[in-house]
């Protein structure tokens, strides 16, 4: 069964082609590679240009919505009209990095999540110690008809019935492995619907590896008491369906 990574950053430097190849021979299929600012859009069209089992997103992560250059969001919306297939991502909110403003964080995320809406392309969010936040901006803003993904879920069980009812799907990886986070990979068997859920590495944040999916897979496949196969083809299912691959 061919795994899907919902959530990675191939075109770090970290990350070196002899790991995707591992990755590969351990059953890697399709990935969804995010970019975080106009400055590595050009590397990640480069890596899906060399695989076509690469796929795209391009955005504006919150780290940089304050260093953003003037223009970004129509060179994204140039980008994004360039790439038909690619999504909106890695988007969001982050209030634990240091010196961020809520308020430009925001701006970029309702530009980017409106673009996603008019242009109907999946967009990946990242959420960090704004889970209120994010959810004031999804109450009020347009989201893509087919759905977005929080990647490394990390928020309140309470939250989830509200996003799913606002198109979420939620990505499992290899930080919900953690002892210290059993109570989070928890909702992933009580609250989150299994078919909004992916897998992901996000690597190689964190220090995570492409091949790391396997793990992240495995442990899904435990939380649910299902076999890896089976957990495997329900991931890739939604995969499918929130990203159209």
């Amino acid at each position: 069964m061919e795994l899907r990574d919902a959530h990675c950053h191939y075109h770090f430097a970290e990350v070196t082609r002899d790991a995707v190849a591992q990755a590969r021979a351990a059953g890697l299929g399709r990935a969804m590679i995010n970019g975080t600012s106009p400055a590595d859009w050009d590397a990640v069209a480069e890596r899906v240009l060399a695989d076509p089992r690469h796929l795209a997103s391009f955005g504006l992560h919150p780290w940089h919505a304050a260093s953003a250059p003037p223009g970004w969001a129509d060179g994204l919306r140039a980008r994004l009209i360039a790439h038909p297939a690619a999504g909106v991502g890695e988007i969001g909110l982050d209030h634990r990095v240091e010196g961020h403003d809520p308020a430009v964080q925001e701006r970029a995320f309702r530009t980017q999540l409106a673009l996603a809406a008019e242009l109907d392309r999946p967009a990946s969010v990242h959420c960090v110690r704004a889970f209120g936040a994010l959810a004031s901006v999804l109450r009020s803003a347009d989201v893509p008809a087919r759905g977005f993904l929080l990647h490394a879920w990390g928020g309140p069980a309470e939250l989830v019935p509200e996003l799913v009812r606002r198109g979420a799907y939620f990505s499992f990886g290899p930080g919900h492995l953690s002892p210290r986070r059993a109570a989070l990979a928890a909702q992933f068997a009580a609250a989150i619907p299994r078919d909004r859920v992916l897998a992901e590495t996000d690597a190689p944040s964190g220090g995570a590896r492409p091949a790391d999916l396997v793990a992240a897979h495995a442990g899904l496949a435990r939380i649910w008491g299902v076999a890896p196969d089976a957990a495997a083809a329900t991931a890739s299912a939604n995969f499918a369906r929130l990203f159209g691959a």
